[in-house]
Parts: structure tokens; C-alpha cells; sequence
């Protein structure tokens, strides 16, 4: 959502406030006339009602667009709020997953540990099966004279079967021993790669949710400064609006010298009871707020004209006094 510009609150007063600087320097040629009659002073009264109503649009224009930029603000202010909650979430869950991360590499580092144990064992357990096979081989030709000596009736036999029996289960008992180790080596293998999965999932949520901060705080900052320049926005606006304010006052007091001039007399609408306020209003032209608009060139010169017209009504209405004094 991007804020208005000033160009826009611009452009929607410029054609009404152009329009009333118009009815002003009508005025102003309208009381340069030497002598007024009734008819002048008909459209002297209907220049200023007119500017007053273009001026009265113009307010209008500005009050309407305040409305729409503090609709705007609280919506960026609602926005702000919800990616900051959402901002808060995510860095809870990745202070979470961290934690999850931490618990997880300890446990696959003890694990590792045990692995390393384990494949010790086996290799000891092969080594020993190892020996008990080469013990096995070594006997062989004892086991023979063993089986020879069997013939001898009594001590033979005992001899032969206690040789046999005793290597048969030695070499039984390393097998098995090297079986229970290569099972421990082999869960122990696949509980560490069991770890390293799950370590490189919560790695790629990790940076994932890493990403998703980076991008909400990034968000945040650009709404901030969205913000920002609204409320510039809207301060210039309220300028404008005080600047149109001040000139509708003026142009009050102005319509009602103009009537109170009609009810003295008929012909009568004096050019020294309205010559200061048509001055005060092109004064307030240079005043903070109405500088935007005089960047309109059209305005800029009607200004001009009001302000030769005020120049040259001043001097008339001075030397009309010291002729009377």
C-alpha cells in the first residue's frame, strides 16, 4: 500500500482554487472601475460568493482526502501490527528449532560415540573369531592324535571328544559374540543416519524460517517507512487545509463588508472597505501551504494580477483620502 502523494491533493483543488483566484481578480478589475454602478455592484457581490464557493469545494477536496489518508494510516498501522505478531511467532519457533537442533547434534554426537564403540567391539570380536579359527587350524593335528588315541579303550575316547567339544564351543561363542557386535554396529549406523536426517530437515526449516524473518523484517521497515511518508503526507495536507481555511475566513469577512456596503447604498460598494481583505487574501498566498499552489503557473499569475490590482486600489483609495482631508 503506497501512500498518496501531494500531487494528488494537488490536482483534486487545483481547478476550484484556480477558479476562485479567477472571481478575485474579476473583483478586483470589477472595484478598479472609477465609478460603480448597481450592476457592478451585483457581480462584486456574485465574485465573491463564487470564490467563496469554489474555495468552500476546494476545503472539501482536502477534508475528504484526510479522511482517506488516516484510512490508510490504520490500515498500515493494522498491517504493521499483524506482520509484527507473525515477525514474533516466527522467531519463537526458531528459538524453538534451535533448541531442537542443540538436543539433536548432542544426541547423534553420543551416538556417533557409540557407533565408534561398537565397531571397536566388532573388530575385537572379529580378531578373537580370528584366533579361534587359527586356533582351530593349529589343533587340527592334536585333534588328529585326539581321534588316534580314541582307539586306546577308556582314556581315548574321553580325550578326543573333550578336545573337540572344547574348540567347537570356543569358536561357537566368537561367532556369536562377532554376530551380536556387527548388530550393534549396524543399529548403531542407522540410528546416527536416522540423526544426520532429521539434523538436515530442521536445518532447512531453520533456514527457511531465517528467511521468512529476514523478509518480515525487511516488510516491516518498508511499511514503516510507508507510514512515515503518509504522516508527512497528511501533515502537508493539514497545512493546506489551515491555508484554505484562513482565506475562507477572509473571504467571509469580505462577503460581509460587500452586503453591508449594498444595504448603505444601492451603488455604493466601496473600494477602501474591501481593498484590505482582497490584500490579506493574496498576502495568504505567500504564507506556508499556499506555496504548493503556487507552483501552479495560472494561479501564480492571478495572484500577480490581485496583487497589482490591490497595489493600484491602495494608492487610489490613499490619494481619494488626502483630497478629502
Amino acid at each position: 500500500m503506497a501512500p498518496l502523494q501531494n500531487e494528488s491533493c494537488n490536482e483534486s483543488t487545483m481547478e476550484q482554487l484556480e477558479a476562485a483566484m479567477q472571481q478575485l481578480v474579476l473583483l478586483a478589475e470589477l472595484l478598479l472601475l472609477l465609478r460603480p454602478d448597481e450592476d457592478t455592484c451585483v457581480k462584486i457581490r456574485n465574485c465573491v460568493d463564487t470564490a467563496l464557493s469554489y474555495f468552500s469545494e476546494a476545503e472539501e477536496k482536502v477534508a475528504s482526502q484526510l479522511l482517506l489518508v488516516d484510512s490508510q494510516s490504520e490500515a498500515l498501522i493494522t498491517v504493521k501490527k499483524l506482520m509484527q505478531d507473525d515477525l514474533k511467532e516466527k522467531q519463537k519457533k526458531l528459538v524453538d528449532l534451535k533448541a531442537q537442533i542443540f538436543a539433536l547434534q548432542e544426541a547423534e554426537k553420543k551416538s556417533v560415540e557409540m557407533l565408534q564403540t561398537a565397531e571397536l567391539h566388532l573388530k575385537n570380536t572379529k580378531e578373537r573369531l580370528k584366533l579361534a579359527h587359527e586356533e582351530m587350524e593349529k589343533n587340527r593335528a592334536g585333534r588328529d592324535i585326539g581321534m588316534h588315541l580314541m582307539i586306546l579303550p577308556g582314556l581315548g575316547t574321553f580325550i578326543g571328544a573333550s578336545v573337540l567339544i572344547g574348540y567347537q564351543i570356543a569358536l561357537e561363542s566368537a561367532e556369536n559374540l562377532v554376530a551380536e557386535a556387527q548388530r550393534a554396529v549396524e543399529e548403531y549406523t542407522a540410528e546416527v543416519a536416522g540423526y544426520h536426517d532429521k539434523f538436515i530437515h530442521f536445518s532447512q526449516k531453520e533456514q527457511e524460517l531465517q528467511d521468512g524473518i529476514n523478509a518480515m523484517n525487511q516488510k516491516i521497515i518498508q511499511t514503516q517507512v510507508q507510514s512515515d511518508e503518509l504522516l508527512a503526507f497528511q501533515g502537508d495536507v493539514l497545512i493546506k487545509q489551515s491555508w484554505i481555511r484562513k482565506c475562507l475566513a477572509l473571504l467571509d469577512v469580505l462577503a460581509g463588508k460587500v452586503h453591508v456596503a449594498a444595504v448603505i447604498s444601492r451603488h455604493a460598494c466601496f473600494p477602501e472597505l474591501l481593498v484590505d481583505i482582497l490584500g490579506d487574501i493574496a498576502q495568504v498566498m505567500d504564507e506556508k501551504g499556499g506555496e504548493a499552489f503556487l507552483e501552479n503557473q495560472k494561479i501564480q499569475d492571478l495572484v500577480l494580477e490581485i496583487k497589482k490590482a490591490v497595489k493600484t486600489l491602495k494608492s487610489r483609495v490613499g490619494k481619494s483620502m488626502l483630497q478629502d482631508y
